[in-house]
């Protein structure tokens, strides 16, 4: 990475930094760009260069988090099932989701219908990338991959969701993460039964050309 590419990811991360801060101290709703901007020290313009609208601004690891699940569709390790580095990856994730920074985070998005409902089209946009993935690496079959993306996208979100519903209910620590750990392993236990046949479809198919 450049300089200059550097830079700018660390005047991003200043900024959404300032805006959490602001966001935490007041709620999301309560807070303007102009406040973040002023907080950061930028201007406004710069704030949405970087961030398209204020929501952005809370879910500033959104593009990280759909470059992560595009990444465990097409770099899996060998052998590894689509479904088996999902749910690795989300696994990955709970300790971090049954922290008390996470139950901060949780509070303002319930707190916020303008958030609730960004999170909706941050899921519509998952569904979308995740299905072109899979269509992708297994040769699959259209409406097999959109089908297959609504349903790995709406366990992400129900994994997401049962994290929230813990930690504001002061639920956090090891306990909270062997039960968030447990919800995701029956939840890819009952898909390993039904989508699994996909892939075995698309091997099989593989090993016959």
């Amino acid at each position: 990475m450049g300089l200059r590419e550097s830079k700018k990811l660390r005047i991003r991360q200043e900024i959404a930094d300032k805006a959490m801060q602001l966001f935490v101290e007041r709620g999301f709703d309560r807070v303007t760009v102009a406040e973040v901007a002023r907080a950061a020290d930028v201007s406004q313009k710069t704030v949405f260069n970087y961030f398209p609208t204020k929501e952005d601004l809370f879910f500033d690891e959104v593009p990280a988090r759909e470059a992560a699940l595009v990444d465990a569709v097409r770099n899996r390790r060998p052998d590894e099932t689509i479904l088996a580095s999902l749910r690795r990856m989300q696994a990955d994730q709970c300790a971090r989701l049954c922290s008390p920074a996470f139950a901060t985070f949780a509070r303002i998005i319930e707190e916020s219908p303008a958030l609730q409902a960004k999170e909706l089209a941050v899921m519509a946009r998952f569904t979308e990338v995740l299905a072109e993935a899979i269509r992708d690496e297994l040769g699959a079959h259209e409406l097999d991959a959109k089908v297959a993306a609504n349903v790995l996208v709406g366990v992400h979100w129900q994994f997401f969701r049962n994290a929230r519903t813990q930690a504001l209910a002061g639920r956090t620590g090891p306990a909270a993460v062997r039960r968030l750990r447990a919800d995701l392993e029956r939840a890819y236990g009952l898909l390993e039964r039904g989508l699994g046949e996909l892939e075995r479809e698309a091997a099989a198919g593989a090993a016959g050309t």
